[in-house]
């Protein structure tokens, strides 16, 4: 295809050296990021017919702008380049959405009585991470076992430097109280290294160091510590061996298959640790362009990116399909590792046949995203066939007011996208003035702050925790601003209609039910209308509305908790403008409580990371005004 006019003097201008370019839209946004050994001949491609990938010409259609980032080797380009994903979030690129959800266990080496910590993203320390869990279930089970029979601390750091005596967790055998009893810094150190051959699946060396301390304990004739060892051997051998044994050799190998149906790509990744199966993780995309090739190049990048990547790097990497820049990933893999890595394509063997495991799983996946799916759009379906509107709605918000006696009242919205949460339209307003105790004032002054000045927020659907009266405040609100309301309607909580009295014989018999009374179904209120809508209590679009209603009124509640809890019960530094939970923990870090902050000058707080020297007088002022 002919090269637009509009990036003929952009493309003139490439360089030929390695580096990587961002390919932006008509508004800016980066719609793709990719990096090349020549960054002018890489570019090109796109353009003149030599790249016939699939996804390439619906990134020619929206490409408005091209930057480029000049590197030195294509070794930097290919680090740059994950950086930059991460950072633009292009729409034509792999990201891990599903790596949100995950959990990672953490263990500090650094830490003398380390503890087993929850954490989402792995950072570049000298830490032990395991995981990812997708699974909240196999979370829980791991960590029963860890707090059952390691008994390692669970209280975090300022409440171990601070207790001065034994826990509830100590009494009920749950942990070895190492911040108070001098149980020794050699015991401890061998609980952490039995739970990391635990978590890491090595059943040998572990077992063989229990059993070594129950014949220990038994020699002392410390019979009753013996036999509790004694049964947590039987019990950790039990949970050892409920890991699906794949192979006879105790390798360690990642196997990770990609699979495709429709407009739905599946990733599995099976890590096997010691020849066993430790768990599993899935990333699932819907109208991904890319071909099977970038897919995985970009999922390896991401899963193993040191900055937040899940998975530490095994020594084997088995693939159903190779990667583009296959040679490069192999590359950053081994500097990733500390020492090289294989990135396989096996074709016969146990390799291969986990990959046909891990595809099994991969469909499996897929099935279930695609009726998961199928009941969304049902449900959206349907909410567009009650309330007449000309298509389903794509965006729908909904708000919710929380107060207490009219103090400290906070608004919340929440957006659910194609009927899934998307967070990152979640917000929250603090209501100003006399709104506190009325909820239609209230509304009103969140539409106007949410959508006055915003009228591209508007969703397809606005939903209302209320009845008639809040939806009649909302549309008025709309109109007030002269703008063009979205669809809007109300939801209100069931009613409760008495008890129903039939005939059985010649005796009134009471309806069975919720204390022999009667509920309607949740209400469904429209604007100009003034029964509600009549929807049976199985209707799957009413099922979607009370699920978006439920998650507003707990993300209200939620907000609403946090800040009477900041202003009654914490900090006097958390009221102050432009002091958020890391600034006012690194100045309780240097001065130890507010008091000497207080009496602290502001060169001294301006020597804390992070406080200027206007910050450190506005925290001054309002410290000792209090």
């Amino acid at each position: 295809m002919p090269i637009p006019e509009h990036l003929q003097a952009q493309l003139e201008g490439l360089p030929r050296q390695p580096g990587c370019y961002l390919m932006r839209g008509a508004d800016g946004a980066v719609v793709y990021a990719g990096k090349a050994k020549d960054l002018r001949s890489r570019v090109l491609q796109y353009f003149n017919g030599h790249d016939r990938r699939a996804f390439v010409a619906q990134i020619d259609a929206c490409v408005a702008a091209i930057d480029w980032i000049i590197t030195a080797s294509e070794k930097e380009a290919l680090l740059l380049e994950s950086t930059l994903i991460k950072r633009h979030r292009p729409r034509f690129n792999v990201m891990l959405k599903d790596m949100e959800r995950s959990v990672l266990l953490r263990i500090d080496a650094d830490h003398d009585f380390p503890r087993v910590e929850l954490v989402r993203r792995r950072s570049a320390d000298r830490a032990h991470y395991f995981g990812p869990y997708d699974s909240a279930g196999q979370l829980r089970r791991v960590l029963s076992v860890l707090e059952r029979y390691f008994r390692l601390r669970t209280c975090n750091d300022t409440e171990f430097k601070r207790r001065d005596r034994v826990c509830m967790e100590y009494e009920i055998g749950r942990c070895s109280g190492p911040c108070v009893l001098e149980s020794g810094r050699a015991g401890y150190a061998r609980s952490v290294r039995e739970v990391i051959w635990f978590l890491r699946g090595r059943a040998r060396p572990l077992l063989a160091s229990m059993q070594a301390r129950m014949a220990a304990a038994a020699e002392q004739l410390e019979f009753e510590r013996a036999g509790r060892i004694r049964d947590d051997v039987a019990v950790i051998r039990s949970a050892l061996e409920r890991q699906v044994v794949v192979q006879e050799r105790p390798v360690d190998i990642d196997v990770i298959a990609l699979t495709r149906t429709g407009d739905l790509a599946a990733v599995v990744v099976l890590p096997v640790r010691a020849g066993a199966v430790i768990g599993k993780h899935t990333s699932v995309w819907r109208g991904i362009a890319l071909d099977d090739a970038e897919i995985l190049r970009g999922f390896l990048l991401a899963f193993y990116d040191i900055e937040g990547g899940a998975a530490e790097v095994p020594p084997t990497v088995a693939l159903n399909k190779s990667p583009t820049d296959r040679a490069e990933l192999v590359q950053w893999l081994s500097d990733r590792r500390g020492r090289r890595v294989a990135l396989k394509v096996p074709r016969r063997g146990a390799a291969q046949r986990l990959l046909l495991m891990a595809a099994q799983n991969g469909r499996d996946e897929l099935l279930r995203a695609s009726a998961q799916a199928s009941e969304r759009h049902r449900s959206l379906s349907r909410i567009a066939r009650v309330m007449r509107l000309a298509k389903p709605p794509r965006v729908i918000d909904a708000l919710d007011i929380s107060t207490l006696a009219g103090r400290d009242t906070v608004a919340g919205r929440v957006r659910f996208v194609e009927a899934r949460k998307a967070t990152s339209g979640y917000r929250t307003v603090h209501l100003r003035g006399s709104a506190g105790g009325d909820d239609f004032s209230a509304l009103k002054q969140v539409v106007q702050r949410l959508y006055g000045k915003a009228p591209e927020e508007r969703p397809d659907l606005l939903l209302i925790d209320g009845g008639r009266g809040q939806v009649a405040a909302v549309a008025q609100a709309f109109a007030a601003l002269g703008m063009d309301a979205p669809k809007i309607c109300g939801l209100a909580k069931a009613r409760r209609l008495g008890p129903q009295r039939g005939f059985a014989g010649d005796d009134l018999l009471p309806a069975k039910g919720h204390g022999d009374n009667r509920f309607s179904p949740e209400r469904v209120f429209l604007p100009g209308r003034k029964n509600p809508l009549n929807l049976r209590a199985d209707d799957a679009g009413l099922a979607l509305l009370i699920r978006v209603r439920d998650e507003v009124h707990r993300f209200a509640i939620k907000t609403h908790r946090r800040l009477r809890q900041k202003r009654h019960h914490g900090s006097l530094l958390d009221l102050i403008p432009g002091v958020g939970p890391a600034k006012r923990k690194a100045l309780l870090r240097a001065f130890g409580s507010v008091p000497q902050i207080t009496a602290a000058s502001p060169e001294a707080l301006t020597s804390v990371p992070g406080i200027s020297a206007v910050l450190a007088s506005r925290i001054l002022d309002a410290l000792r005004t209090k």
